[in-house]
């Protein structure tokens, strides 16, 4: 049974602010790494954003399709999808300009890492914000390796960000300390239970219909199929302005012979 206690004391802190600093500046003991999907069952309480949070989406814009993720960073089952599927789902539909691929987040236990490390990605904006998921998906075991260390996962977290990001530390110290990150990802989170969002990964295919749920395993070729069905069912535009209608030709009477 994995202790549970530093994150137990983080939480007694009121503010987020205070929780994501003494969870991750001052480092986790221990870490209980999820065995099968992550279920958010806890919600540490960040206010909600009033703006809209921003998607900031990869792929053409013209594109019709869009692929949204919901996943959490303290995910293992995420980190498989981000590694080992996404690459080849975005070089054959992203790349080509036919689909729009969001990741929103949605934090799963232990809430004080995924909420830093979600706000983390958002701090580096919109230009750095894949770059910054995918490197804490690709060194998740690095961070849960460290986290479970009396040293925490404060170095190994600030390295992976930093490079991926190309801030520093002290920037990163004053990210966690931003409410406007938690409360992006505290409204993403909401909107994703507002969707139906039981455990992460979650996908869905959004169109100018709406968003469809797809059903589980997230593998290349279940979702390969159900983008290609996406694309297909799109109403075809056309392709060029329509020919203009010729004038009727006149016809000039003949001549009555004397």
């Amino acid at each position: 049974m994995h202790q549970r206690r530093p994150l137990q004391d983080c939480r007694r802190a009121i503010h987020w602010q205070a929780r994501a600093v003494a969870c991750l500046i001052a480092g986790l003991a221990t870490l209980a790494v999820p065995s099968d999907w992550a279920v958010a069952t806890e919600r540490p309480k960040a206010p909600v954003a009033t703006a809209p949070v921003a998607d900031w989406a990869l792929g053409s814009e013209r594109a019709q399709v869009t692929l949204l993720e919901y996943g959490s960073l303290t995910c293992s089952h995420c980190a498989d999808f981000n590694n080992q599927v996404l690459p080849k789902i975005k070089a054959t539909y992203v790349d080509t300009g036919r689909v729009r691929y969001v990741f929103r987040a949605f934090p799963t236990p232990p809430m004080g890492l995924s909420y830093p490390l979600h706000s983390l990605a958002r701090c580096a904006g919109p230009k750095a914000y894949h770059r910054v998921v995918d490197a804490f998906f690709q060194k998740q075991k690095v961070i849960f390796d460290a986290a479970q260390q009396g040293t925490g996962a404060k170095d190994a977290v600030y390295s992976i960000f930093t490079e991926a990001s190309g801030m520093n530390a002290a920037q990163a110290d004053v990210c966690l300390r931003t409410q406007s990150h938690a409360d992006a990802v505290n409204q993403q989170a909401m909107k994703g239970q507002e969707m139906g969002v039981q455990a992460t990964p979650t996908l869905f295919i959004q169109t100018a219909q709406g968003a469809t749920l797809l059903a589980p395993p997230y593998d290349v070729e279940g979702v390969g199929r159900a983008l290609d069905s996406a694309l297909a069912a799109l109403t075809p535009k056309p392709t060029g302005k329509p020919a203009k209608a010729k004038a009727p030709t006149k016809v000039k009477p003949k001549a009555k012979k004397p």
